[in-house]
């Protein structure tokens, strides 16, 4: 039996569901699972099957359809890591598709997204996404793996691509009125104007740019925060906060808000990110049992290899 991973990202790429993906492809792997990873060409992942097409946003279920399922056997199984890649492949073969975030909060609700509903296998990777489906379905623990423990510090940790949504400045103004400095992990639109405030606020900050995950500069931080936000109409919510949990296992607090799934994912949560400050935070162990308690490549396998539809988080 082999295991069709089919991405839309993969390293290297370092976004959150490139990290999902080599990670649990390694995980299965690692389990004497025969894997098959399939991503598109232009991102020269390796040790992936390379998909062609364009418009991948409009037309990814018949890039798929047409490039994996000829390769799909009976008995195999596919993993796809976002619902428009499996829709041309519902009643053809044995499909699971993850659900990590934008591709329920911000989608439109179309009849393909109905039909995944229907016929697949759903696993969101948080009770929030899960509640969003609507249908049977079961919680995706990320495939977390032991970290090695980062060095305690005063300062606070954002990162994040710096849109407006992502609530970088409630971070800085939290900063601010908690006299700490803070790291801006990430790059995006709205870095000149954090830059700003920060300087307005007499805020140390130290902006890094957008890095890859293995230069992330873990050390020297109290905290890790996700304070986001939602559109004027609720859309865009965070499906999970996988940036806590990454920074939980190397021993850092992460520190959410209620938007969407970031409470699932944050060790402690500020009921509101625009006045709060932060309660005594524990480094190390707690944290870490923390997530491990949730998350790990075991429990994520655990629902991949075992558990049926449905049953919940495991």
């Amino acid at each position: 039996m082999t295991w069709h991973l089919v991405t839309t990202d993969y390293p290297p790429l370092d976004g959150g569901i490139a990290t999902w993906a080599s990670a649990t492809a390694a995980a299965l792997r690692a389990a004497g699972e025969h894997v098959v990873v399939y991503a598109p060409r232009r991102l020269g992942a390796p040790d992936t099957v390379g998909l062609w097409g364009r418009a991948w946003a409009r037309w990814a279920g018949l890039w798929v359809t047409a490039q994996v399922l000829p390769r799909v056997r009976e008995g195999d199984r596919v993993l796809a890591a976002t619902w428009p890649l499996a829709t041309g492949l519902l009643g053809r073969c044995d499909v699971s598709v993850v659900f990590h975030g934008s591709d329920l909060t911000r989608s439109p609700q179309v009849s393909g997204l109905d039909a995944v509903r229907a016929s697949a296998r759903l696993l969101p990777v948080s009770s929030f996404l899960g509640g969003l489906l609507a249908a049977p379905h079961t919680v995706l623990p990320m495939p977390l793996a032991p970290a090695p423990r980062a060095v305690p510090g005063d300062d606070l940790l954002a990162i994040a691509r710096l849109g407006r949504l992502k609530g970088v400045d409630r971070v800085i103004r939290l900063a601010a009125r908690e006299g700490r400095g803070v790291t801006v992990v990430g790059d995006g639109p709205e870095r000149a104007a954090l830059e700003e405030l920060a300087s307005a606020l007499v805020v140390r900050a130290r902006f890094t740019g957008r890095v890859a995950r293995s230069e992330i500069p873990w050390d020297g931080h109290y905290a890790a925060l996700l304070l986001s936000r939602t559109d004027a109409d609720g859309s865009g919510a965070e499906g999970l906060g996988l940036v806590l949990l990454e920074a939980a296992a190397r021993g850092i607090p992460g520190v959410g808000c209620r938007t969407g799934g970031v409470p699932e994912s944050a060790f402690a949560v500020l009921e509101d990110p625009d006045t709060d400050t932060l309660p005594a935070l524990p480094f190390g162990d707690a944290p870490a049992a923390f997530v491990h308690a949730r998350h790990s490549p075991e429990r994520s396998l655990a629902v991949l290899l075992g558990a049926a539809p449905g049953s919940g988080v495991p």
